[in-house]
């Protein structure tokens, strides 16, 4: 897998499928996700998620961007009780405060979602070539310019993270040690890449925005695809799942309160 793309090129069912159907697939999950509210509802969608991943080949991907995963996760699982009241029995008490079931429960909740979205992103950009996004994105009728940008942000994505990579790799030749400390201490011990990082970002998409315009690329005008492909059986099918994942998660939801704290 090249360093320069999050696509995993790989035979599986996932891969035969157009990208419109797995546009479909993706926002019925995502939906899912952002509809229920239990820990348990949205981690079914989450282990859905996982599953699909995998099955993609993108794991390789997951451990490229693991520590973001579980720094979400646990930034919201704390920040998430601060804004929840208090209800139920009481399943953590400390001289700083205490947690009440329903607080655990909505942040587990809540961070689940978060994960969720990632693992799906993940799944769709494993399975899918960034033209194959583009293509998919346009049959669908949006802008062509919104299609080019969002191919154009998971192109740059993978450099930026050889970026950080190396970045990481130069601070510790000078004698920064990441891996010392509780995990607080470790958060803060990536706070010296942000700089570097962050301005070699906008190098980066400062160099490509010039290179397009001295290539004359014009947004406004409509773009042709090679090797367009129509919805096969399968595709049919797939939207069909979506389709049944977003009316039963809706109708469970809001008609029988299915997945709701």
């Amino acid at each position: 897998m090249s360093t320069r793309s999050l696509y995993v090129s790989a035979d599986t069912p996932v891969h035969r499928l157009t990208a419109r159907s797995k546009i479909g697939l993706a926002t019925a999950l995502s939906i899912a996700a952002f509809v229920f509210t239990t820990p348990i509802a949205v981690g079914i969608v989450l282990a859905v998620a996982f599953g699909a991943l995998a099955w993609a080949g993108g794991l390789r991907n997951l451990r490229r961007v693991w520590f973001i995963v579980v720094a979400l996760f646990v930034v919201g699982f704390v920040v998430w009780p601060a804004f929840t009241p208090a209800r139920g029995p009481t399943v953590l008490a400390t001289p700083l405060g205490s947690l009440s079931s329903y607080e655990l429960r909505f942040a587990l909740g809540r961070s689940f979602r978060i994960v969720s979205f990632i693992i799906i992103g993940l799944a769709f950009v494993s399975a899918t070539s960034n033209e194959g996004i583009v293509r998919g994105l346009r049959s669908i009728g949006l802008p062509y310019a919104f299609c080019f940008a969002v191919g154009t942000a998971l192109r740059l994505f993978p450099t930026f993270l050889s970026a950080a990579d190396t970045v990481r790799q130069a601070q510790e030749a000078r004698g920064l040690d990441l891996s010392a400390g509780n995990p607080i201490e470790r958060v803060r011990g990536y706070v010296p890449l942000l700089v570097p990082v962050f301005v070699n970002a906008v190098r980066q998409v400062n160099d490509q925005s010039m290179a397009l315009e001295a290539r004359g690329f014009d947004t406004r005008g409509e773009r042709t695809f090679h090797g367009k492909r129509p919805l096969a059986g399968r595709d049919w099918i797939a939207l069909a799942l979506a389709t049944l994942i977003v009316v039963g998660t809706l109708v469970g939801r809001y008609g029988f309160g299915v997945g709701a704290l």
